[in-house]
């Protein structure tokens, strides 16, 4: 196998990478201020692509033009849905709220099946079936943008988190709620906008990469698991760690679907995610 395909397998599986620590990262984000481990976060980035369609459908809008709509709509989606549904079943404990997501799953899954069928769909956009040609790299155009609009968006939550008064509260309760708490940081506020935020660059990043995938109403299993992975191999609550974890993610998952077929590509990453448990079980970056 020459050089040249091994890069190009290598750049896309890098490039899906960033797409998977983003996903990872918005995980993270509900889980270390709420403790709930979110099983609906990829089904939620499902319903963001199918509002794609929607839109697209509806009104002729490109998805990248509808991004913008999609993350103000998801994030109200998610505040709300936090302060009428999660909130209460989160102090039933943590539990509760796992199985609320997991309940959440099926439903998200079945309304996306009752309302756009079980066929295999797609979403054009402007950049739909164009590459850039850089010898002897040819990357698909969509991939390219969503991957670094990923990257962007990475960089602009990291700012968030570590230079503003929110960031800086998230961060507290992060570390310890109780104390937080009695420093008179309202922990039901922050972590309803964190939610809303977390579901709301799942809304995001939906449209950017919607032209990269077809859609099904199952699909959105897939993101969970990968984020899910991605989150515990770079270590809980580690933003360096989540992006490394992405890369690494993608680059195995691309190189080994190419060396040994799509089957054992697929199965990679669940043996990177047992090692790692095995002789690392904090994550890569993760505290003890």
């Amino acid at each position: 196998m020459s050089a040249e395909v091994l890069l190009q397998a290598t750049v896309q599986g890098l490039q899906m990478g960033a797409i998977y620590a983003l996903i990872a990262l918005s995980m993270t984000l509900i889980f270390s201020v709420g403790g709930l481990l979110n099983f609906a976060h990829g089904d939620f980035m499902a319903l963001a692509m199918y509002g794609a369609l929607a839109l697209y459908q509806s009104f002729a809008l490109d998805a990248y033009a509808a991004a913008p709509l999609l993350f103000f709509g998801f994030f109200l989606l998610g505040f709300l849905m936090f302060r009428r549904l999660v909130q209460p079943v989160l102090a039933a404990g943590v539990l509760a709220g796992a199985q609320l997501t997991l309940g959440l799953v099926f439903v998200q899954e079945n309304f996306l099946l009752m309302v756009f069928g079980g066929d295999y769909l797609s979403v054009p956009t402007v950049l739909s079936n164009k590459n850039l040609v850089i010898p002897p790299l040819t990357m698909p155009w969509p991939l390219l943008v969503g991957s670094l609009l990923a990257v962007v968006l990475a960089a602009i939550l990291y700012v968030v988190l570590m230079r503003t008064d929110f960031g800086r509260q998230v961060r507290a309760i992060t570390q310890n709620s109780d104390a937080a708490a009695l420093m008179g940081i309202r922990i039901d506020r922050v972590q309803a906008i964190a939610f809303g935020i977390g579901i709301g660059l799942l809304g995001l990043t939906g449209a950017i990469i919607v032209a990269q995938f077809t859609l099904t109403p199952a699909m959105g299993l897939d993101f969970t698991l990968i984020a899910l992975i991605v989150m515990v191999i770079g270590g809980l609550g580690s933003f360096a760690g989540s992006m490394i974890a992405g890369a690494i993610i993608g680059v195995s998952e691309s190189l080994g679907s190419l060396l040994y077929g799509g089957t054992v590509g697929a199965m990679i990453p669940y043996a990177i995610l047992v090692l790692v448990l095995l002789f690392r079980p904090h994550g890569l970056m993760g505290e003890h």
